[in-house]
């Protein structure tokens, strides 16, 4: 008995050693999505989308749509659904009412619907004939596809010639071109007296090139590209303006829950 008491409080004193935690450093590059700057924009996509969290179900799909998206960015974000068989539009002629807000038929449905076959069985595919339509190519949206596919390579390579032009030591060490041009680039924003405010198009184009790298910016403290550190310092302060805003319409909501909750429980 005694042996077995000794075995077991010896047991107890063996501390297990502690397990090492692996890389945690993130190799995936970020990925950069419109629908996600903002949560009015999140909740704008989510809602034409008819994505909801309020079930298990429904918030494994919505997340599944959402990382398709994200890591499908060419991809359209919405879908246009037939009027007539609901189904999504994908292929072929899309065909747009001018007059109806929001409805349209696809290539198989167009015929029938207009011309008032299927009206005569169901009440439900009926349209007004006096409503004009619009044919659109969805496979010139593909084509359409392959050039916003071919504008981001173009902007990855300008985001490269960016961070190499921020570092390079030019002539005679550099003898790129493009690095010399965008050094150039670099001192016209520096020294121009219009300005993006007043519209220069120069400064337009490299700001919003700038801005861009700035989202995308990884280095802590100084950053060696120009005007990156003022962008996100500007990017701090909206998303605490944003954190902000939000603050305040989380504590309205809570204070009207709450009022209306002891309003019911003084009437009982």
């Amino acid at each position: 008995m005694t042996s077995t008491i000794n075995r077991h409080f010896a047991s107890l004193k063996k501390v297990p050693k502690p397990r090492r935690i692996g890389n945690t450093v993130d190799e995936d590059a970020p990925r950069e999505s419109d629908c996600f700057d903002l949560r009015q924009q999140f909740l704008n996509y989510c809602q034409t989308n008819h994505y909801q969290f309020d079930e298990l179900r429904r918030a494994k799909h919505t997340t599944m749509m959402i990382l398709f998206h994200l890591h499908n960015p060419s991809a359209p974000k919405f879908m246009q659904t037939c009027g007539a068989c609901y189904r999504e539009i994908a292929h072929g002629i899309r065909y747009h009412c001018n007059n109806c807000s929001n409805f349209d038929l696809c290539q198989d449905c167009y015929q029938p619907v207009i011309t008032g076959l299927w009206a005569q069985r169901d009440a439900r595919f009926a349209h007004d004939k006096s409503h004009r339509f619009t044919p659109i190519d969805m496979e010139a949206t593909t084509d359409s596809e392959k050039s916003r596919e071919e504008r981001a390579h173009s902007i990855k390579m300008h985001l490269e010639l960016l961070a190499h032009a921020a570092i390079c030591k030019g002539h005679p060490v550099c003898s790129s071109n493009n690095c010399h041009r965008m050094k150039k680039l670099f001192e016209h924003v520096r020294t121009c007296k219009l300005t993006y405010k007043k519209g220069c198009k120069i400064c337009v184009r490299l700001l919003a090139l700038l801005s861009m790298h700035a989202k995308q910016c990884t280095v802590r403290g100084v950053c060696p590209i120009p005007f990156c550190d003022r962008i996100r310092e500007r990017n701090k302060r909206l998303r605490q303006q944003q954190q902000r805003m939000d603050d305040r319409r989380r504590q309205a909501q809570n204070q009207l829950y709450r009022a209306g909750r002891a309003s019911s429980d003084s009437r009982t």
